[in-house]
């Protein structure tokens, strides 16, 4: 008899809305800058083991949407992507805007009942 495979599930599903804006609320997110944020925050979401549920970039201002571990160094993701991008973005080929972030963010935690409904993509 053959045994059946097992599946694995994390002993925690644990979601984090994050949510920042630009220095003074700029419009600094065109659309080769937020082709890049997308490309570059999930690179450094798996990375550092928090994968990217979803997420839009808009103009103004970011939300993403990430599954981390029960002790996860939230403020360490924060720090990568905000810093990262706002360097590597600022220095891309024909970004003519720049892209500075307020020094703000805000972390809310979702209920995974919720998150099979965030779909942010594409806004």
């Amino acid at each position: 008899m053959r045994a059946s495979p097992t599946v694995f599930m994390a002993a925690h599903q644990i979601y984090f809305h994050l949510t920042w804006s630009t220095l003074g609320r700029q419009p600094m997110i065109d659309e080769p800058t937020r082709a890049f944020l997308d490309a570059y925050s999930r690179t450094i979401a798996l990375q550092e083991r928090a994968p990217l549920v979803s997420a839009a970039f808009l103009r103004t201002h970011v939300h993403l949407l990430v599954r981390a571990g029960p002790r996860y160094d939230l403020p360490r993701l924060v720090q990568l992507l905000k810093g990262g991008s706002s360097y590597a973005a600022s220095r891309q080929p024909g970004n003519v805007l720049g892209l500075r972030w307020n020094r703000e963010y805000s972390v809310t935690s979702v209920s995974p009942r919720l998150v099979g409904g965030a779909s942010w993509e594409g806004r």
